[in-house]
């Protein structure tokens, strides 16, 4: 990973973290790599793409060296997401009610970008449960919610590697109990070279900006 990409994404930008119960939790912390499970917490929440040609730049995901499952059990690399538009957001498939509205978000991105958007732009997927959600149980929630291959990628990691790319993207969780997190509630729109162009950090914010965000992207390749 190159220095400039750390420099940049590593530091967090402190924002309201929401968790699954709908309740504010401002102490949460993303903690280092180095620990493999979050404990604590005051609540418990419940409730075949074409690969870009040019080379990741400082600011790209697809610099992370990690290998991840897919809903079929393959291995791939987060560079194989590489050449569209990605909607990307991190959620767990046990979660009873913020993940199930930040999906619900990402099919209106869906609905709401052209045609021409649309055949550039792919939705993905990151399990924050990597135990529970297997590829196994990430084909069965694809199959729950109406997820094509042709357009979303599930995928299902070491908490390692899922610990680094959420510090990437300045996404925060915690483990709160044996089954539950409280989590940043983020959609994140990547560039086709894997770069932050926009996030939307809270629940209650209308997907506007992320649909004007796909579209200047799809017809520029920029903003």
């Amino acid at each position: 990973m190159k220095n400039a990409l750390f420099t940049l994404l590593i530091v967090f930008v402190p924002f309201l973290l929401v968790g699954c119960s709908g309740e504010e939790n401002t102490d949460t912390q993303q903690q280092a790599p180095a620990q493999k499970e979050m404990e604590g917490g005051e609540h418990a929440a419940h409730a075949n793409m074409d690969m870009g040609s040019n080379e990741p730049s400082d600011q790209s995901i697809y610099n992370v060296n990690s290998s991840w499952k897919t809903r079929s059990g393959t291995s791939v690399s987060l560079s194989s997401l590489q050449g569209k538009i990605q909607v990307l957001s991190m959620v767990y498939t046990h979660c009873e009610y913020a993940c199930p509205r930040i999906l619900a978000d990402m099919k209106r991105i869906r609905d709401a970008i052209s045609d021409e958007a649309l055949a550039q732009t792919h939705f993905t997927i990151v399990s924050i449960d990597p135990k529970r959600d297997t590829p196994k149980r990430l084909q069965a929630f694809a199959d729950e919610n109406d997820l094509s291959k042709k357009q979303w990628t599930l995928l299902n990691g070491q908490q390692g590697d899922i610990l680094e790319l959420a510090a990437l993207l300045g996404f925060k969780y915690k483990r709160i109990s044996d089954t539950d997190f409280t989590h940043s509630n983020m959609i994140t729109i990547l560039n086709k070279e894997g770069e932050v162009a926009y996030q939307r950090e809270k629940l209650a914010d209308q997907p506007t900006e992320a649909v004007n965000t796909i579209e200047k992207l799809s017809s520029t390749g920029s903003l």
